[in-house]
């Protein structure tokens, strides 16, 4: 990663590379934990922080200021009604996973037996359906990225569009 144009232009992001004496660490943290298309993505989003955390280790804080008004610049900026969905469907599946993994098979009028079969029967439907949903907020965010410019080019960090 690089500080750039962009991380200087961006007066949120400017903040957190002027309040620490070596940003990178918590610039890291906020791009792989909040960029859609990070290694980081496929993590489980109630471990994400941990993770990013562990693997950026600065003297940032999440209950920094310029942390905290970063982040919430990101959620704004990357997160639509379409993707926080998306996230919530995520999380229901892996807490669905970890039951089937955690949870011993019971059977009997009181035993999870019949809703894990449903589970299992239900389960191709489940996963296609929340991959279609990813290629829609994946194109969503795509959507949103584009270049505003004729011929798709980019502008330059100093030209207002």
């Amino acid at each position: 990663m690089i500080i750039n144009e962009h991380i200087l232009s961006i007066p949120t992001l400017r903040t957190v590379h002027d309040a620490y004496k070596d940003p990178m660490p918590a610039l890291k943290f906020l791009r792989y934990r909040y960029d859609p298309k990070s290694p980081y993505c496929d993590a489980p989003e109630e471990e994400k922080d941990e993770i990013c955390l562990n693997e950026f280790p600065g003297e940032y804080t999440l209950e920094d200021p310029a942390m905290v008004d970063a982040i919430k610049w990101l959620i704004d900026r990357y997160v639509t009604p379409t993707y926080r969905y998306y996230l919530d469907c995520k999380i229901l599946l892996e807490k669905m996973g970890a039951y089937g993994r955690d949870m011993p098979v019971t059977a009997g009028r009181d035993g999870n037996l019949s809703a894990l079969q449903t589970q299992t029967r239900n389960m191709g439907k489940s996963i296609l359906e929340f991959k279609q949903l990813e290629k829609v907020v994946m194109q969503e965010l795509e959507d949103m990225n584009k270049a505003k410019n004729r011929g798709g080019t980019e502008s330059a960090y100093d030209e207002n569009n």
